[in-house]
């Protein structure tokens, strides 16, 4: 690649551990000189009332993120407890990246969560609550937004910045694998996605782009997903150039970071070409 990315600081969410695709994007943006600051699921002041198996919850994923990062990324990289259903842990991030002066010139979106997926399983969109529903929403869709609007509201948003969202195909057509709930929450995300991209293009040049990716079964979200396994393996077949790798997702993503794209509002496809078919 003929580009660098010397002098921007990128925001990496959705790291968890180390088979992430959120951690092969940070990798390929820290190679590229970016400096990063990674947000993952963990115990705040902001969580109260939970019960002890929560706590240990949060207090377990934390520990796993930050291990995953220091021996992926470094000692030099940030980390930050984050909880994109709490408001006042958002804003309490962008406060603490406004008390330390840091601009924001990329922020990757990878945070998913639907929990009508469970143990392999993925209930009828006709059973689906409306607790479930505006969940996946909440996660997996509002957080985009809500996350870049304390940034924005903080002047943090460097001009000329990139805002990159990981989507899929299962958010526009009914794909060979269950994809109920979660692909609604998808379908939000990207039009989110093309409202945030004229809005923020016009007012400070930052661009708000989507990708779509091959079937992934490697990270944690992907192994979760009913009848994943067999969708890789089609696509593998069916794609004309096969299924795309997490490192081909990477060095998108990092390309859409790079300054001076005029490149915003678009769903790409990072799949081989998967889409294309009928």
């Amino acid at each position: 690649m003929d580009y660098q990315l010397e002098g921007r600081t990128v925001i990496i969410t959705g790291i968890t551990d180390s088979s992430s695709l959120a951690l092969v994007i940070a990798k390929e943006c820290k190679q590229l000189g970016a400096k990063l600051i990674c947000t993952g699921l963990g115990k705040t002041e902001f969580h109260q009332n939970l019960s002890e198996a929560g706590y240990s919850f949060l207090e377990r994923t934390y520990s796993d993120f930050t291990q995953t990062v220091q021996k992926e990324l470094g000692d030099d990289v940030i980390t930050y407890p984050l909880d994109v259903t709490i408001q006042a842990n958002i804003d309490s991030f962008a406060d603490f990246l406004q008390t330390n002066q840091i601009s924001i010139h990329a922020l990757l979106h990878s945070i998913a969560m639907d929990k009508t997926i469970r143990q392999g399983k993925v209930k009828p969109i006709m059973t689906v609550s409306r607790e479930e529903f505006m969940d996946a929403m909440n996660v997996s869709a509002f957080s985009l937004l809500a996350l870049t609007q304390s940034l924005y509201h903080r002047n943090l948003l460097a001009k000329n910045g990139s805002i990159v969202a990981l989507s899929y195909l299962g958010a526009e057509k009914i794909v060979s694998h269950p994809y109920k709930n979660i692909g609604i929450a998808k379908s939000a995300l990207e039009r989110l996605v093309k409202e945030m991209a004229m809005e923020l293009g016009k007012e400070i040049q930052v661009q708000v782009n989507a990708i779509r990716f091959s079937p992934y079964r490697a990270s944690k979200a992907g192994s979760a997903i009913e009848g994943l396994e067999q969708a890789e393996n089609n696509c593998e077949l069916m794609a004309p150039l096969g299924n795309a790798s997490a490192k081909d997702l990477a060095e998108e993503v990092a390309y859409l970071f790079r300054p001076g794209n005029r490149i915003t509002g678009e769903i790409r496809h990072v799949d081989g070409g998967y889409h294309i078919r009928g």
